[in-house]
């Protein structure tokens, strides 16, 4: 029976069903492709508290053993991570930290040029690999009590413990947190980047409902499974990275009282039903509807249904790329780009479209480009004032640019 991962109900709803999916981030070569594999898909909301998540649960070696993404390759995740480097500093002046998920140390690095003390954890061998051959102190394993209890061991106890993009990914959050309550000083904090329900919900950001991630919280939701495991929310706030994040910063320490931040961002939760069913079985209708969109107008455009069959190309080789092509079937795409040396060269996981650099899209221009990064187009665009073709955007509303 699945049990909803912050309150431990068990009334849970399914949400929507994708069917069979190819890992999001499962890029392969020609010769890979007779082994890949596709696994069900499925969104369940919890009825007690709200809670979306995932039940279909890829083993964590299969999915991040050989990782394919590297933070430091999007300009834009650089700059993130420099000004949240700024922003612990002038807020926390912690001398200690400790990041989980810490992929190639794109966080690391600015944290050092503060002469912060850090240390990163991180599960894909390759992906540590890269951050300490920038001479980072990044560790291969899980972030659990036995990881926790070797790094205080090592370091001594941190000031922050911190993870972007990597609390949601875990079947059993509550180990991270008893992680983080074994490393922590009694006045320590646990700083905690995710993708926000609220705007998963309110930009209808399906495309980011894949596999690895397995939990989608809003603030009221984390609240529920934090103070079961001793920590309670003390700061709330939206970052721009991933198309709206929540950043909340957590307490061990009971006396101390959140701030006004906390109170604003439950109120507004409350008053737009993110953890209403109701609210998500809309969702779930409006996606439908989106993917029937983007489908039939692209499927009809590639195939001469406005005229002659156009030249149709895809940019930013991404999980979201990886849902959108495969919810909509689209294996008439001629290439997609992306900057990233890891996947460059190989193919979209299930349509199997070509990777390549954007220097190919800037000299073999398609009529359409379809920008499955579409929370990046502006960057993208800014990138390209070469290109005299058309962009598609497929979310939050469809749109020729």
């Amino acid at each position: 029976m699945n049990q909803c991962r912050a309150c431990s109900g068990t009334d849970i709803q399914l949400l929507i069903d994708f069917g069979l999916q190819p890992l999001a981030g499962g890029f392969v070569a020609r010769e890979q492709i007779p082994q890949e594999e596709k696994y069900p898909l499925r969104t369940y909301i919890c009825q007690d508290c709200g809670l979306v998540q995932i039940f279909d649960v890829i083993p964590p070696s299969t999915l991040f053993d050989n990782y394919l993404f590297s933070s430091s390759t999007v300009q834009y995740l650089v700059n993130h991570f420099v000004n949240y480097a700024r922003w612990l500093n002038d807020n926390y002046h912690p001398d200690f930290v400790i990041e989980f998920g810490c992929n190639d140390g794109v966080l690391l690095e600015p944290l050092k040029q503060y002469g912060i003390k850090s240390v990163g954890v991180d599960i894909s061998q390759n992906i540590t690999e890269m951050a300490r051959g920038r001479g980072l102190n990044a560790i291969t394993g899980y972030f659990d009590t036995s990881m926790a209890k070797t790094i205080k061991q090592l370091y001594g106890a941190a000031d922050i413990v911190t993870g972007s993009n990597a609390f949601p990914h875990n079947d059993n959050p509550g180990l991270i947190l008893q992680a983080a309550a074994e490393l922590l000083t009694a006045k320590g904090h646990l700083c905690l980047e995710m993708m926000y329900a609220g705007s998963l919900l309110d930009k209808v950001q399906w495309d980011s409902m894949y596999h690895e991630h397995l939990n989608y919280f809003c603030l009221s939701t984390l609240e529920i499974l934090l103070q079961r495991y001793g920590f309670h929310a003390v700061h709330a706030e939206i970052v721009p990275m991933h198309a709206g994040s929540l950043r909340v910063v957590c307490a061990v320490d009971p006396s101390e009282y959140p701030d006004n931040t906390v109170t604003e961002m439950f109120r507004r939760e409350m008053a737009n039903g993110y953890q209403n069913v109701a609210t998500w079985l809309r969702f779930a209708e409006c996606v439908e509807r989106q993917i029937k969109v983007v489908k039939d107008t692209l499927f009809s455009l590639s195939h001469g249904g406005y005229g002659e069959c156009p030249r149709i190309a895809a940019y930013g080789a991404s999980g979201r790329a990886t849902m959108w092509l495969n919810a909509c079937n689209m294996d008439y795409l001629e290439y997609i780009v992306d900057e990233s040396p890891l996947r460059a060269g190989k193919l979209m996981p299930g349509v199997h479209t070509p990777i390549v650099y954007p220097a190919h899209f800037s000299k073999i221009q398609p009529d359409y480009c379809l920008v499955t990064a579409w929370n990046y187009f502006e960057q993208i665009r800014l990138k390209h004032p070469e290109y005299k073709g058309i962009w598609i955007l497929p979310a939050p509303d469809m749109r020729f640019v």
